[in-house]
């Protein structure tokens, strides 16, 4: 009791727990009796009671669980060999080492990739005339000499077809002021231009008469490609150079040969017709000029071959299947 008068939070808890002796439980009893302030502490712990019988208990985890049944299994086993002695205990150490929370997992590596290359525009060399001290003189005045010699060419031939035509007059008038007994001056004949024997070709939009371009784009980038690019996505790298780039297929013959030679292998590894490349764009693999080409294998599960050749047509990198997007 606290000052001869009441009891503590003890006392009374273990009373509504039921762990005290008969005859203590009969005397807090009869003090309950009479004393109010004990009456209403106890009433607190019956409520306090109540919230702890209400929050769930979290179930034990599983790895726990199975490390106890261990545990008890092996001082079971060792009771039934003779029991532990007095300086043996469980190796507690041992048995949780390989529990989660004493060895984390390690994080995964992220391959770094390399930065890629900065491209410097070619210095462009300026066209002109090399002056005594070394200087380059813009060749401006040739335009203007060009533009003045259009425009006299035609001024001039006028002129000469005159003098011509002026002459052919003069010594016609000569011949007839000579007399009829001299007989009469033969015509003088005039060259007239000849049609040429070989028509002239015209080409019509839409008629399919005049050459046509392949029907895929060769991009030129310029970019520096390596192994951990190519394994995809590639949508983003040599998608980027589809049409609206500055060169076609056709520009480059070796090109279009080599991307018809690649076409042959894929079609005959899918056993279908030749397909059309997805991609193709000339830059580096790991700083050596390449080209990459780019076939689909399966659009539904988003697969594409790879090639990296040289200008030779020649494997630069084995081929691979890749990810598009």
């Amino acid at each position: 009791m606290t000052g001869d008068t009441h009891y503590d939070l003890e006392v009374l808890a273990e009373l509504a727990e039921g762990l005290l002796d008969v005859a203590t439980a009969a005397r807090v009893r009869e003090h309950l009796a009479i004393c109010d302030p004990c009456g209403e502490s106890l009433a607190e712990l019956a409520a306090v009671r109540e919230l702890l019988a209400a929050v769930p208990v979290p179930a034990m985890p599983m790895g726990v669980a199975l490390r106890i049944d261990k545990a008890l299994a092996a001082e079971a086993e060792s009771r039934r060999e003779g029991g532990l002695k007095l300086d043996e205990a469980p190796d507690w150490d041992r048995i949780m080492a390989n529990s989660p929370w004493e060895t984390p997992a390690p994080l995964p590596e992220l391959p770094a990739e390399p930065p890629p290359a900065v491209e410097r525009p070619e210095e462009v060399v300026p066209l002109g005339i090399v002056a005594d001290d070394g200087s380059i003189v813009p060749a401006r005045r040739t335009r203007r000499t060009s533009r003045r010699r259009s425009w006299a060419m035609p001024v001039a031939a006028s002129v000469a077809a005159a003098v011509v035509i002026g002459g052919a007059g003069v010594t016609a008038s000569m011949l007839t002021a000579s007399g009829p007994g001299t007989g009469t001056a033969p015509p003088i004949a005039i060259d007239q231009p000849k049609p040429s024997a070989k028509p002239t070709k015209h080409y019509e939009i839409g008629t399919g008469s005049a050459p046509q371009a392949a029907d895929y784009i060769v991009g030129k980038s310029g970019y520096n490609y390596s192994s951990s690019v190519l394994d995809g996505p590639l949508a983003t790298y040599v998608g980027a150079t589809g049409p609206g780039t500055d060169s076609s297929a056709t520009a480059d013959a070796a090109v279009t040969r080599c991307v018809a030679k690649l076409s042959a292998r894929v079609g005959k590894k899918l056993g279908v017709k030749a397909p059309k490349p997805i991609g193709v764009d000339q830059g580096f693999y790991e700083g050596n000029e390449a080209t990459v080409v780019a076939f689909w294998k399966d659009r539904f599960r988003n697969a594409v071959f790879v090639y990296v050749v040289n200008d030779g047509c020649a494997n630069v990198r084995p081929p691979a299947v890749s990810r598009w997007q």
